[in-house]
This record gives C-alpha cells, structure tokens and sequence, in this order.
C-alpha cells in the first residue's frame, strides 16, 4: 500500500484525489495540505482518516507518508520537492517540475543523493491513444520517423482582472499557456519523438488574455538530434481546428493520429487512416498505478525528474528563443 500525502488542493488535485480513491487497495491517502481552510475542508469530506495541515514541512517526519503528490502553484514545487526528498519521500510532482534550471539542478541533486523516487505526472502519457502510438511507431508501423506535432488548446472564458489568480502573475506561473497547458504537448512531443531536442525556434501571442502577464498562445518548432522535426501549438485563445489531433507521426511508411482512445493508421499510398478504437480509461488512476507500481517493484516511471528538466529545458529554450528572436541550440 501506497501513503500519499495531497499537497495542495486546488482544480488538479481533484484528478489526483479520483486516481487515489480508484485504487483503494493500492494507494492510500493519509494526509491534506492546503493553506485555504475551505478547499481542505472539501478534501478532509472525502478523506476523513487523512491528516490536515496547511504546511507541508509538518508532514516531514511522519513515518505513515511514504510519498508526497504535489499539486501546488509552479513557484512552490521546487522548494516543496526538495523538502520531500531531503526527508526520504517519493514525490509525484503536477507539471512543470520546477521554473528555471537553477531549481532544476536543486531537485536532481535532492533527488539522487537521497535515492528517492520523482514521477513527473504527465498524464497525457497514459491516454490509450498515446500508449498504442508509442507501441506501433516503436515497432516500425511508420517506418522512419520523419515529424511530429502535438497540440493542446482549448477556448479560455474569463479573462477578468484577478480571475487567474496566480496563474495571471509571471513570478508565480513561470510564463503563459507554454509553460502551464501547453506543458503537455511539450512532454507527449518529446516522449513520442524519443529524443532530447537540438534545437527551439519560437513564437508566442496574446489574443484575449489581456489581464495575464503570459502569452495565450504558443508555436514551437523543434529540431531533435536525430534530424525529426517537431512542432507544437497550444492555445487559451480558441478550441483545436477541426482536423487536428493531439499527435500526429509522419514516417516514411505513413502516419499515425489520434486524441484520446482513439488512433488513425494510414500506410503510404492511403488517403484515410483505418481507425482503432481503445477502451476509455481514467489517466490520473493509470498514472498513480504507475507510480505506486514503480515504488514496489523498484523500476524507473515512464516519466522520471529526468524526463521532467527535459520538458523544461525545451520550454526555456523557447522562451529565450523569443526574447532573442533566434534559433536556440541546446
């Protein structure tokens, strides 16, 4: 069994709560951390035998907690992280990992030299669709992979002033859409492409969200070390035109697309991709089966601290690519 403790219990962390309650004879949650009384009122309703507390440092020394789950604001996951790790616990940790590279290296060392386990929670990962992608371009369905791109936007309907909360403020979001939504085509493009990037080149825009200090909108292009060609959009401004699809492969073989638990596969020379249709799941229960099924068997997650500076890494790049108005090189 599992012993989590839920730091922070705002909007994310009702996926996280359902994944937990999903696998009650693998996953236990013992303790609450919010500094907002309601929220962790709402939580202490549906965990009642879990400890409540408003700062996280008071779970430290608790031996009934093997690992935190961190579902806080992007500025407070690293100091956060840290604290977990430096106290012997495993962490599942929301996207991003952490905001600059100085904190990145400040988790890989926490992590390493306390011999704990970090899984990024990209969940994403584990959407059916994804899964088999993975599956047939790993077993050459596609032939050589020449290009992916991967998508993520949806249509934002309040912009009021404060609305956003944290989200609206730079120095506690770390940016706009990029480094918060669009962090999931981010991972899904690198976890597809199976690379480390070469080389970001970037554009943002603001279109409605006026009141954030981020942009609302997102084009990446990317170039990986072994020559495939990456692209990612993301979006608050508008919903995914009609025709677009989370990911889409093209290889030398044909192409593969698909949201969801749904997959198109289109050999070279068909104008249609035949369509397989996957049994729906719940991502956040699939992810922390992953997660406690890791720590038990002693194997690496899908998506490690590694996997996370990574992801990170790209998006840096791209926001430096757009400050300098160059191509970045890694």
């Amino acid at each position: 069994m599992l012993r989590i403790a839920l730091i922070g219990t705002g909007g994310i962390a009702n996926g996280h709560a359902q994944g937990a309650e999903a696998l009650p004879d693998l996953v236990q949650v013992t303790a609450l951390c919010d500094t907002d009384p309601a929220r962790l009122a709402r939580f202490s309703k549906r965990f009642p035998d879990a400890v409540a507390v408003s700062d996280w440092r008071e779970l430290l020394a608790r031996d009934d907690i093997d690992a935190f789950d961190v579902c806080l604001p992007h500025h407070l996951h690293a100091p956060c992280i840290t604290d977990a790790a430096n106290a012997g616990k495993h962490v599942l940790c929301e996207k991003p990992l952490c905001m600059n590279e100085r904190e990145a290296d400040a988790i890989t060392e926490a992590i390493e030299r306390n011999r704990v386990t970090l899984m990024c929670a990209h969940n994403q990962v584990f959407d059916p669709a994804v899964r088999r992608a993975k599956q047939l371009l790993d077993e050459g369905a596609i032939g050589h992979l020449w290009q992916v791109r991967t998508m993520d936007c949806f249509t934002a309907r309040n912009y009021a002033p404060g609305a956003w909360g944290w989200r609206g403020d730079k120095a506690t979001m770390g940016g706009g859409v990029l480094i918060d939504t669009g962090y999931h085509p981010s991972y899904l493009l690198l976890h597809l492409a199976g690379q480390r990037p070469k080389s970001v080149c970037a554009m943002v825009s603001k279109h409605s969200a006026n009141s954030l200090e981020g942009e609302d909108t997102a084009e990446v292009l990317v170039t990986f070390e072994n020559g495939v060609r990456g692209a990612i959009h993301t979006s608050w401004a508008y919903d995914a035109p009609n025709g677009n699809w989370q990911f889409h492969m093209i290889g030398d073989k044909g192409q593969l697309y698909g949201r969801g638990n749904k997959i198109y596969v289109q050999p070279t020379g068909f104008h249609q991709g035949a369509m397989i249709e996957l049994g729906a799941v719940n991502v956040f229960a699939e992810e922390m089966r992953h997660f406690a099924e890791s720590l038990q068997n002693g194997t690496r997650p899908v998506q490690d601290h590694q996997d996370g500076i990574d992801v990170l890494k790209l998006i840096l790049g791209a926001y430096r690519s757009v400050e300098e108005g160059r191509i970045v090189t890694f």
